[in-house]
This record gives structure tokens, sequence and C-alpha cells, in this order.
């Protein structure tokens, strides 16, 4: 999977009377790190579950790779992120907190077992995938 560029344009929400989110743009370059900080309300997670897919946006549009997003599954996004802490996982590091969502998605049922899966040829090539 390679790295995709992000695009928001001109995202807005409401819920109700209340403007959550008004005109947000917003370019993420291809494997760029970006952190959203603001007081408690303020629309970081709205912001973010447009951009997964979870939140419909009143007006704007999210695009990723150049691609129009707007109508896409969440599951069909390939965007992972991390909620309030990286340290999801607290034993992994920054890198594979971040990457363990990807790893999981690429593998069968029986690759995500930890001892059955670290056996299994398939598994061991995928996860290199990733970490390159």
């Amino acid at each position: 999977m390679a790295a995709l560029d992000l695009h928001i344009d001109d995202i807005g929400k409401r819920f109700g009377a209340i403007d959550v989110l008004r005109g947000i743009c917003l370019r993420v370059a291809a494997g760029e790190f970006v952190t959203l900080l603001g007081p408690s309300g303020c629309g970081k997670s709205t912001l973010l579950r447009i951009i997964a897919g979870l939140e419909r946006a009143d007006q704007g549009h999210v695009r990723a790779g150049g691609r129009g997003l707007d109508a896409v599954a969440p599951k069909d996004r390939d965007l992972a992120f991390v909620f309030q802490s990286y340290a999801l996982y607290p034993h992994l590091s920054v890198h594979d907190n971040i990457a363990a969502p990807l790893v999981m998605r690429e593998l069968s049922s029986l690759e995500r077992l930890p001892v059955i899966g670290a056996l299994l040829p398939g598994a061991i090539q995928r996860k290199r995938s990733i970490q390159e």
C-alpha cells in the first residue's frame, strides 16, 4: 500500500443549530505525520470521523491520492488513525502502534493468531511488506 496525500476541502458540519466545523481546509502530504490539537468540543474528533468515513460532512469534500472519498466506505479508504494517544498498545513503539491496524487488515483470521500466525510464511511476508 502506497502512502496517499490527503486533501480536506471546505468541510462543514452542523449538529442542529450548532456549527461544529466551518470551512475546514487541510493538505497532508503522503507519508506526513499530523496531529490535531485543540480544546474539548472544538471538532477534532468530528473531522477525523469525517475523514474516516464514519460521519458525513454537510459541505466540502475529502480526497486521498486524488480520489474523492465522500461516497467511499470506511473500510475501503486506505486510511488509519490513532485517537487520543498513540500508545494503544503500550508495549509497542509509535511506529508499531500506527502500523498495527494496517498489518491486521492484511492478515487472515488464522494469520492473526499470535503463535500460529508467526509460523505462517504468508503472514510473515505481508508483515514485512507493511514495515517496508
